[in-house]
């Protein structure tokens, strides 16, 4: 071979060479290399790296900058983090999402108002929403927990809201999902079991509702005071979760602004808390238009009545959705979700004051309270003995006591109403055994179940049913969990850690305010007064909100928000504030329930995507896992060690990556 010819070879073959390393460098080039940046991957060791490299949806490469190179091609986008944080997209895993965007309806957007306050701005809502005669007012958000003092005129929320309007059936909707307020026109429009137009008064409240009075308020007469709540609130506006939840009018409309919303505030992936066929199909449409920020667990709606015998065919119902969507790559139908209880905030400004609803597993307590709201005197005075004679006439004889005669010479007489003498636990959102049976029944059928369990009663059934149906559901493969848990026995706490059930606590909740705990505190506890509210040592502040303790035990402590339930926004980055500090800043409530940084972080992600059944491809950054990350404006890992966890709730995501693509960039926005 001459020379020519021979280079003509060796020049072949550099150029093979060079086109040989070129299309190895095309085909390892990443879409999207973010470098500099502070990048908390959450994994098993809490690693921390410089650069993240993306290629479609999957995480390619997490380390240094320097190494970062080789993922760098012509077409790579490669983004100078500046040192931000990056961090897993965020989990909420117990949200109602339609809520969170602003309705087009009367709104008190959880401000406090006194009753006088609330009638000008309620009558406003009439005139601006061109509401006729006749036709409902729906208000939202309404702030039960804070303002609702009573006057002279307005004695209570019922006189406040027929002061609004006689000619409009009114109702408000508290912003906790569980309260709510009617006036009297409202009421003579209740619908009793076989359809019939019933009023609800101190007579059907015996007779037609006999079931629903633990959940209506009522005075010394037994006459309703507005106070409406839990299943009660079906009586007036049969599906309650529509009007409040944004599940009605077009759910297209505001899932296309539900998205953005996720994005902005890093949510990547969300649990549903109650899911209808309606709402599903809107999710599932969000999809196949491509605008998912999100993944989605749908926690179907749980069965329309409370016969055992119907739950088979309402579980046959769930089976056939769940195998429509089984091929769409964001959305879940896999869940069901069941209220065994309510909420534990009873009303100490009514006469009598009104008992919390939820099931405990003792009696509540009956607080005296004198004083008033408005010169700062308000305040728990005694309780009263329900072992003493008086009482004991009482229990013997109840409708003896009833007549307004009667009723004022015992007040005057004792200090306390006669009604107060009847021992009262509290009540269960269904019946035991209904709880039991579709816990059992929805494992079998393959769903991950998720209960709300707020207080010690039905987290106990709840923990027990999940017990004896672990095997199925390790079987199938699916989760466990519990939603919000405020108050749990500790032999309770401890199953739960021992069983590995996840746990959903709402953290922000887990703050002290004393507007809102003497709603709850005093009707558990003999407590001494305000001052005696955080006693450390009551059986209340031991146990209220155990997220340290069922943590330690082994249970899966996870993120949920609730919201619209408190307010619109999911707060992401407060609600992990409060579970480092769970401070006002001034008291701590339940100090040594208080978690660290890094088991804060992984409630918001790891331990979410086990709950979720991702774990495997998502809550930490590593590579081979899908792309959900975001960019913090602020380490909120060096706050929390720099002994600044308070300046945590103020973070702002400033770029939300979900499956590979950039949903939310606070620099282009």
């Amino acid at each position: 071979m001459n020379v020519l010819n021979r280079l003509g070879v060796v020049t072949i073959s550099i150029l093979g060479l060079l086109v040989a390393c070129q299309n190895a460098v095309q085909e390892s080039a990443a879409d999207l290399v973010l470098t500099n940046a502070h990048v908390y991957t959450a994994d098993s060791a809490r690693s921390i790296a410089q650069s993240v490299a993306i290629r479609d949806k999957q995480i390619v490469y997490v380390g240094s900058d320097e190494e970062s190179t080789p993922y760098i091609g012509p077409s790579t986008v490669v983004r100078d983090m500046g040192g931000a944080m990056l961090m897993p997209g965020l989990h909420d895993m117990h949200i109602h999402a339609l809520g969170t965007v602003e309705p087009d309806t009367c709104d008190l957007n959880s401000r406090p108002y006194s009753f006088d306050a609330m009638v000008p701005v309620l009558k406003a809502c009439i005139a601006e929403h061109n509401i006729a005669p006749g036709e409902w007012l729906i208000v939202l958000q309404w702030a039960f927990s804070a303002g609702n003092q009573p006057s002279q005129d307005l004695p209570h929320i019922r006189a406040a809201l027929d002061a609004v309007s006689t000619e409009h059936p009114i109702f408000l909707y508290g912003d906790d999902g569980h309260h709510g307020a009617a006036n009297s026109l409202a009421l003579s429009l209740a619908s009793n079991e076989a359809g019939e137009t019933v009023e609800i008064n101190a007579r059907t409240l015996e007779s037609d509702y006999a079931a629903f009075k633990p959940m209506i308020n009522v005075d010394a007469n037994g006459e309703p005071t507005g106070g409406i709540n839990e299943d009660a609130r079906t009586l007036l506006r049969s599906n309650w979760f529509e009007d409040m939840l944004g599940m009605n009018g077009d759910l297209d409309g505001t899932l296309s602004r539900v998205a953005p919303k996720m994005a902005a505030n890093g949510i990547t992936s969300l649990q549903d808390a109650i899911v209808t066929p309606a709402t599903l199909a809107a999710y599932g449409r969000l999809e196949e238009r491509s605008e998912m920020t999100f993944r989605l667990r749908a926690a179907m709606v749980e069965p329309p009545t409370e016969r055992i015998a119907d739950i088979d065919a309402h579980l046959e119902t769930l089976k056939a959705l769940r195998e429509q969507y089984a091929d769409y790559e964001f959305v879940a139908a896999d869940g069901v979700k069941l209220f065994a209880d309510a909420v534990l905030e009873g009303n100490p400004l009514t006469f009598p004051p009104t008992l919390p609803v939820a099931a405990l597993l003792e009696n509540y307590k009956q607080p005296i309270f004198a004083g008033s709201v408005d010169d700062g005197s308000f305040d728990v005075v005694g309780y009263v003995d329900q072992d003493r004679e008086v009482c004991q006439s009482v229990k013997a004889n109840p409708q003896s006591y009833t007549t307004s005669e009667r009723l004022e010479a015992f007040v005057t007489e004792y200090g306390f109403y006669p009604q107060q003498c009847l021992p009262n636990s509290g009540v269960l959102e269904h019946e035991e055994a209904f709880v039991r049976a579709y816990i059992r029944k929805a494992t079998e059928a393959g769903f991950h179940v998720h209960v709300h369990a707020l207080a010690d009663k039905g987290v106990r059934i709840a923990v027990d049913e999940f017990s004896k149906v672990k095997a199925i559901a390790d079987r199938n493969g699916t989760s466990q969990s519990l939603a919000h848990v405020q108050l749990a026995h500790p032999d309770d706490q401890k199953r739960i850690g021992e069983l590995g059930i996840s746990v959903v606590f709402t953290f922000v909740w887990a703050t002290p305010g004393i507007a809102y705990d003497m709603m709850v505190t005093p009707f558990i506890e003999e407590v001494r007064g305000i001052a005696d509210l955080y006693n450390p040592d009551t059986y209340y502040m031991q146990n209220v909100y155990p997220v340290k303790r069922i943590q330690d035990y082994g249970g899966n402590i996870v993120n949920g928000s609730d919201a619209p339930v408190g307010g619109r926004d999911p707060i992401p980055f407060v609600s992990m504030q409060q579970a480092i500090t769970r401070s006002n800043g001034e008291t701590i409530m339940n100090a040594d329930q208080r978690i660290d940084v890094h088991s804060a972080i992984a409630a918001f992600t790891i331990n979410a995507a086990k709950l979720f059944g991702h774990s495997d491809m998502l809550g930490s950054i590593e590579a081979g896992k899908t792309a959900d990350l975001i960019a913090l404006d602020r380490n909120i890992v060096e706050l929390a060690e720099a002994g600044m966890p308070q300046e945590i709730g103020g973070t702002q995501v400033t770029l939300t990556i979900f499956n590979g693509k950039i949903v939310h960039d606070a620099a282009t926005n």
